[in-house]
């Protein structure tokens, strides 16, 4: 198993080198979710000031109820054929999770530094779980010891549904405040439930359910 992991993660660092020599300009984006609109809207920020963005999950043990990466796989691998091609990769990173929130947020960062990366990007409750942690409590702590991180931390504050812009946008790109929040949580009850969620591709929810089981069961 040790061997499996270490050659896994030498994989990641290869198709990490690769990446960066072919488009110069990428940037790592965790994430445990299944991607909704919102998620998109992220990545399309990111492709703004980044010719390429690594969809870069930790992938390690989980706790009950998160996506299993099979079905998380599946799901950027329909987006990226279907919608990005060129401008996103999948490139996991075995690693244990902790849920620790802010804390995990310089974790992450580090070890994205350690797998070559030069830039990295913290959102809204970042390895947060159970609300133990307040959405923005990551963001405020990289800020605050952003000169000790020793690569680019970008901070996006989460992506919402403006009823006023009637689109979703990343929080602060507009000043109103008629915000709905698009929720993962309510996602996944939807996936489980066999229902389709109307903030999240409908092709791909529909290509994700061959999948039997979607979250982990301990």
């Amino acid at each position: 198993k040790i061997k499996k992991i270490l050659d896994l993660n030498q994989k990641s660092r290869s198709k990490i080198r690769y990446l960066k020599k072919k488009y110069r300009n990428i940037c790592a984006f965790q994430t445990r979710n299944i991607p909704h609109l919102g998620h998109e809207e992220i990545i399309k920020k990111l492709l703004l000031k980044f010719r390429h963005v690594v969809i870069n999950p930790v992938i390690g043990p989980k706790k009950k109820g998160d996506i299993r990466y099979e079905v998380l796989f599946d799901a950027f691998k329909f987006l990226i054929k279907n919608k990005y091609k060129n401008k996103l990769s999948f490139v996991p990173i075995f690693a244990n999770m902790f849920y620790a929130g802010p804390y995990e947020a310089i974790h992450h960062s580090n070890l994205r530094k350690s797998f070559g990366f030069n830039n990295f990007v913290i959102g809204r409750d970042h390895a947060g779980a159970e609300n133990l942690y307040k959405p923005d409590g990551a963001i405020k702590l990289i800020k605050k010891i952003r000169h000790k991180i020793k690569l680019n931390v970008v901070s996006l504050n989460g992506a919402y549904l403006c009823s006023k812009c009637k689109k979703i946008i990343i929080k602060g790109d507009c000043k109103h405040r008629s915000l709905t929040n698009i929720s993962g949580t309510e996602f996944r009850k939807c996936l489980l439930s066999g229902k389709l969620y109307k903030y999240a591709d409908i092709n791909m929810q529909k290509f994700l359910r061959k999948h039997k089981k979607i979250t982990e069961d301990d």
